[in-house]
C-alpha cells in the first residue's frame, strides 16, 4: 500500500499554516527537473498555485466549465482578462501558443469534490499512457507519482487536448460526432424506451487495461460497427456505440469490467446492410477514444496492420454476420475481406489507442466463461472479451 496519508496531512497542515507546502518523501523526487516545454509549463503552473489569488481565479475557471470532467482549455485560460493568468505564470508567447494544445482538470472524481482552492494541490503532466505520470508541488519540486494509480493529495492534470471545446465562448462540444447513428429507444444503462428494439447487443465486456492512464480520467471505450464501403475493398462506419452515443446505443465503461445492455446495430441495420452487400461480413471494432466520438484518429498503418495481424490469426474469419438458426436469430463469426479503413487525421489531439478486432472465441483456442467473442489487437494479442446477444 502506498504511503499516502503523511503526504495529505503535510500539505493540510501546510495550508492552515498559509504557508507553501513541501513534500518530502511519500512520493519519489525525480533527479532532474523537467526537460520538455509541457513539463515545464506544468512546472510554472504549479508554482502560481501558491499564489492565492492565482489558485481563486483557478478555481472559478474550473467551477464554471460545462464538460462533466470540468474539464478547461488551458490556452483559453491563460488568454483570458487581456492574459492576466499568462502573466503570472510568467508564459510567453511560445508557452501561451503551446497550452493551446493542453487542457487542465482533475482526472480523479474524488479529488475534484475535494480540492477546494487550497494549497493541499500537485500539478501533474503525462504524454502518451506508457509514460510515468510527473507531478509538482507549489514549490516547482518534481515527483515521479505511480503509474498504477492516483496519490490521496489532488492532482490537477496538465494533459495534451483531447475535448473538442467548440468555439471560444461557447463552451465544450458535447455533439455526437456519429450522426448516422440511429436514435432507437431500448432497454438498458442508458436506453431512451422501455421495449427492446431487436438486433445485435452487448451484454458484457472485460478489458486486460484500462487504455488510459488515471492522470488523463475516465476512459472512452466505444465499439464501431465497420463494414464494406459500398464495392470496394474498404470499410467505412456503420454504427457506434459508446458514452457518446445515443438512447439504446449508450454504454459508459469506465473500469476494466462492464455489463448491461447496449445495442451495437438493430437487426433493421442488420437486414439492410445484408441486402447492400450480400456475402459481406461487419467488423466489430473497440477502441479507447481520445479524440472525436466515433472516428477513428490513429496512424493508419498500425490500424491496418492490426487487421492483418488478426486476420492471419483466425484465417480471415474475423467478422460477423447475423443468421437464422435452429434455435433462432445468432450472430456468427463470417469471412471479413476488407482492411483499409478512412482514418481521419488529428492536428492537435492525441490518437486513439486501437484496442482490437472482435472475433468469435470458436476461431481460436481461447475460451472465457460467460463470453463468446474476444478482442484481438496489435500481434494478435488478446486485450479483452466480450458477450454478445441477439435479441
Amino acid at each position: 500500500m502506498r504511503r499516502h496519508f503523511p503526504l495529505l496531512l503535510l500539505v493540510l497542515g501546510a495550508a492552515c499554516a498559509g504557508e507553501t507546502p513541501t513534500i518530502e518523501s511519500d512520493l519519489s523526487v525525480a533527479s532532474a527537473g523537467p526537460d520538455r516545454p509541457r513539463e515545464m509549463l506544468a512546472q510554472r503552473m504549479a508554482r502560481a498555485l501558491a499564489d492565492s489569488g492565482f489558485r481563486a481565479e483557478f478555481r472559478a475557471a474550473l467551477d464554471a466549465s460545462t464538460h462533466p470532467e470540468g474539464k478547461i482549455h488551458l490556452g483559453r485560460f491563460l488568454r483570458a482578462e487581456n492574459g492576466r493568468a499568462a502573466r503570472a505564470l510568467g508564459a510567453g508567447a511560445e508557452e501561451i501558443g503551446r497550452a493551446e494544445r493542453l487542457e487542465a482538470y482533475f482526472p480523479v472524481p474524488s479529488h475534484r469534490a475535494s480540492w477546494r482552492g487550497g494549497l493541499d494541490v500537485l500539478v501533474g503532466t503525462i504524454g502518451s499512457d506508457a509514460e510515468r505520470p510527473i507531478g509538482y508541488d507549489l514549490r516547482g519540486q518534481q515527483h515521479l507519482l505511480d503509474r498504477s494509480g492516483p496519490p490521496a493529495v489532488p492532482v490537477l492534470a496538465v494533459v495534451p487536448l483531447e475535448t473538442d471545446f467548440g468555439p471560444e465562448g461557447a463552451g465544450p462540444s458535447m455533439e455526437m460526432a456519429c450522426q448516422d447513428c440511429e436514435p432507437e429507444g431500448g432497454i438498458g444503462s442508458g436506453g431512451g424506451g422501455s421495449s427492446i428494439t431487436p438486433g445485435l447487443y452487448l451484454r458484457t465486456s472485460h478489458l486486460n487495461e484500462s487504455f488510459e492512464s488515471w492522470l488523463k480520467g475516465s476512459p472512452e471505450i466505444e465499439v464501431l460497427v465497420l463494414g464494406q464501403k459500398g464495392s470496394t475493398d474498404s470499410l467505412t462506419r456503420y454504427q457506434c456505440a459508446g458514452n457518446f452515443a445515443p438512447g439504446a446505443y449508450y454504454f459508459d465503461q469506465n473500469s476494466l469490467d462492464w455489463s448491461g445492455t447496449a445495442l451495437l446495430m438493430s437487426q433493421t441495420q442488420l437486414d439492410a446492410y445484408n441486402a447492400q452487400h450480400p456475402g459481406q461480413a461487419v467488423r466489430l471494432f473497440f477502441m479507447e477514444d481520445d479524440d472525436t466520438s466515433c472516428e477513428i484518429r490513429a496512424n493508419n498503418t498500425d490500424l491496418r496492420q492490426l487487421l492483418t495481424a488478426v486476420d492471419s490469426l483466425v484465417k480471415g474469419l474475423a467478422g460477423g454476420h447475423s443468421e437464422q438458426s435452429a434455435t433462432g436469430k445468432a450472430f456468427r463469426y463470417f469471412a471479413a475481406a476488407q482492411k483499409l479503413v478512412s482514418v481521419v487525421a488529428s492536428a492537435i489531439k492525441t490518437n486513439d489507442d486501437l484496442i482490437g478486432n472482435a472475433v468469435e472465441d470458436v476461431t481460436t483456442t481461447e475460451r472465457y466463461t460467460g463470453y463468446n467473442w474476444i478482442i484481438k489487437g496489435q500481434n494478435g494479442r488478446t486485450n479483452g472479451y466480450v458477450k454478445l446477444e441477439m435479441r
